[in-house]
């Protein structure tokens, strides 16, 4: 077993700036911790030395500096739409400096499709394996296989019995049978009951995995991924924890907080224990044709701090073709429940969607604006798990293969994007909003004339 002389594992990930209500307080990686401590909890690595390092800038050279001053048996990078770009270098450069280490890559940009795309393949040269569901157990097993690992002839035998992985050949992808989780999520160690995570202006919540929807655009909606759910007890202890170091605000990670039942329901009496979140507010995201009572309940005792509502699009064809079960109908009456028991409130819509189109947009963004609560608007992505990979060849997508933004697709040329980009930036700025690279953040236009009116600065 290599848990007797593995020493060091090194954990790598690139925290970006938040972009959420543009707060600057960072808001540290809530998945590379859950690794960490099913690493740290697991007895075999009792005399193991596991380091997060996080330098929050694509500074590749300073990445492979510290992994040399560490110098670990095996890395696990975290891999995400903003981090994937440096960190594949990073990879690639120590393999040349340091070919005994074993390279793994998981999160949601770590998937074989991504991979193979021109800045990044071919990936077997840098990477032994990608973990491509929930990561704890799979890298405790990979950890424990460390030494057949560093064998790379005996590679895929190694990891015939680790669920949920991807192994990159000189002849291709092999995929070990997926590890699918159901029911009570309980064994999971948590990074904030053991003490891992006291740090930073925020924490995070999870109650559970997957999503019920399976919209093409969106990671989220994937039908194999873990259904499965916290306890009402490891939820209370999550929350107990949490109050331990007093956060400002508590981030949702979950899909949405009204699309799984359960987990919903063992929040909500795992609240009524604790009360964290009456003082410290709440974000999170919502379902809107799944708003109940106990919902509107529960976030009028938390008092959100900020809570967002998908609509995407309110085009029947695109919503249809992208496999998204909810619209306009009924989005209306959603909302002005929401107004009823919540301040911060955020529409959130997205722009390059294919088979949309610059009018058809527009009409969304229109009536997004028009419900008197703030409006997101997010540039259309390509990402794995989602169009990368559930697209349609008749789409026409074309997109950069670094960021992943939609360039062009039917129903929008390469010029319509770039046309849309340049009046969104306009029309935020007209209206004292904010924009980002990809985002674009409209306030609420019934606070914003009101404040015009007073005087009061928004």
């Amino acid at each position: 077993m290599s848990g007797n002389w593995l020493k060091r594992i090194a954990l790598v990930c690139m925290t970006p700036e938040v972009d959420a209500q543009e707060h600057s307080e960072a808001l540290p990686s809530y998945g590379i911790h859950r690794i960490q401590a099913a690493i740290v909890a697991n007895p075999a690595f009792a005399n193991t030395e596991v380091r997060i390092i996080d330098l929050g800038s694509e500074d590749d050279d300073s990445y492979v500096q510290e992994l040399l001053r560490f110098r670990p048996q095996l890395i696990g990078y975290s891999l995400f739409v903003w981090s994937t770009n440096c960190l594949v270098k990073v990879a690639r450069n120590l393999r040349k400096l340091d070919p005994s280490v074993v390279q793994v890559f998981g999160g949601p940009s770590a998937r074989s499709t991504l991979l193979d795309l021109t800045p990044y393949a071919p990936a077997w040269e840098y990477a032994d394996c990608l973990v491509i569901r929930d990561g704890e157990e799979a890298f405790n097993q990979i950890a424990m296989s460390l030494d057949e690992l560093q064998d790379r002839t005996r590679t895929i035998k190694a990891m015939e019995s680790i669920g949920g992985v991807e192994i990159p050949t000189p002849i291709g992808w092999y995929r070990s049978a997926l590890s699918v989780g159901l029911g009570k999520m309980d064994h999971l160690p948590s990074p904030y009951q053991m003490g891992l995570m006291r740090y930073g202006a925020f924490g995070y919540l999870e109650t559970f995995r997957g999503c019920p929807m399976s919209c093409r655009f969106c990671e989220w909606g994937m039908a194999d991924v873990s259904q499965g759910c916290f306890s009402e007890d490891y939820l209370t202890r999550e929350l107990e924890a949490l109050a331990g170091f007093s956060p400002q605000a508590v981030f949702d990670v979950d899909s949405g907080l009204n699309l799984n039942a359960q987990a919903f329901r063992n929040l909500a009496n795992a609240e009524k224990k604790v009360g964290i979140l009456k003082k410290t507010g709440l974000w999170c995201e919502i379902y809107p044709s799944k708003i109940k009572p106990e919902h509107l309940e529960f976030l009028a005792d938390c008092g959100p701090s900020y809570l967002g509502v998908g609509l995407q699009s309110i085009q029947p064809t695109v919503l249809k073709n992208l496999n998204r079960p909810f619209g306009k109908e009924n989005f209306e009456n959603a909302i002005a429940q929401l107004q009823g028991v919540v301040e911060s409130i955020e529409i959130q819509i997205i722009f390059g969607l294919p088979t949309d189109t610059p009018a058809g947009f527009k009409e969304t963004l229109a009536f997004a604006r028009s419900q008197g609560v703030g409006v997101r608007v997010y540039h259309c992505l390509v990402l794995p798990d989602a169009l990368l990979t559930r697209g349609k060849p008749e789409w026409k997508m074309e997109f950069c293969h670094q960021t992943l933004s939609m360039q062009s697709c039917l129903g929008w040329s390469q010029s319509e994007i770039l046309q849309m980009r340049h009046f969104l930036t306009e029309e935020t700025h007209k209206c004292g909003g904010k924009a980002g690279e990809f985002w674009w953040s409209f306030p609420n236009r019934n606070h914003r004339m009101a404040s015009l009116a007073t005087g009061v600065a928004v």
